[in-house]
This record gives C-alpha cells, sequence and structure tokens, in this order.
C-alpha cells in the first residue's frame, strides 16, 4: 500500500486500499486516506453506466432576431406548452396549445415576434 492518499488533490497518509475500475469492475486498487475513503465509499458505482443519446427539443422565440426566451424540453408537446405559456404570459396570448393556433395569431397581432421549435440531438 502506498504511503499517502493517491488522490492528487490530498497530501493525507493513506489508511486504506479501495477498489477502482479501470478497463473492468475492481481491476486496480488505491490507497486513500479516512476523508477521501469516506468520499469514495458514498460516491462510488457498482457495475458500468452507459448513458444512451437521447433527442431534446429546443424552443425559442425571438424578438427581430435576438432570443428573447429558450427552453430545452423532452418532447415536442412541452415545447408547445412551454411557449403557450410564454405567450400568454408575456404577449396576450388567450388561444389554444396547438402551434397552427399560435402560427395564426402570430401572424395577425405580433410581427415582431419569431418562433422555432425543432429537435436536438443530447450528446
Amino acid at each position: 500500500m502506498e504511503k499517502y492518499c493517491q488522490n492528487q488533490y490530498c497530501e493525507n497518509e493513506a489508511v486504506k486500499e479501495v477498489p477502482v475500475s479501470v478497463d473492468t469492475a475492481c481491476d486496480q486498487t488505491r490507497a486513500v486516506c479516512a476523508t477521501c475513503g469516506e468520499a469514495y465509499t458514498w460516491g462510488v458505482q457498482h457495475g458500468r453506466m452507459q448513458s444512451m443519446p437521447s433527442q431534446v427539443w429546443v424552443m425559442v422565440v425571438t424578438e427581430l432576431g435576438t432570443a428573447i426566451k429558450a427552453q430545452v424540453v423532452r418532447n415536442q408537446d412541452e415545447a408547445v406548452k412551454s411557449l403557450t405559456a410564454y405567450l400568454r404570459a408575456n404577449e396576450g396570448y388567450d388561444g389554444t396549445a396547438d402551434m397552427p393556433d399560435i402560427c395564426e395569431w402570430l401572424a395577425e397581432h405580433n410581427e415582431r415576434l419569431g418562433l422555432d421549435i425543432f429537435p436536438a440531438s443530447q450528446a
């Protein structure tokens, strides 16, 4: 066992060894002090976790070309609901949460605003 903690930000003496995963589960050990050992036991993950890319939706409201409201949500319905809530709170919109109705209202009442709702891949 190493004499000092192998946490690069710590200079304490090591008191125990803990298993760590580099290529396979628990394939190496590291010497840690009591404080780092406690942090390790709270933060340890068992097994391998992989993040799957998923799709998110971006909603942007612009005023004369400048973004005044932007939000990332999980799906298109949430983006439309968020847009509707913004228009009701800030622009006096009183229609339904439906894109054709929103676009028609914008064309009649508010030509300075633009909107974009589009899918984006989360990396």
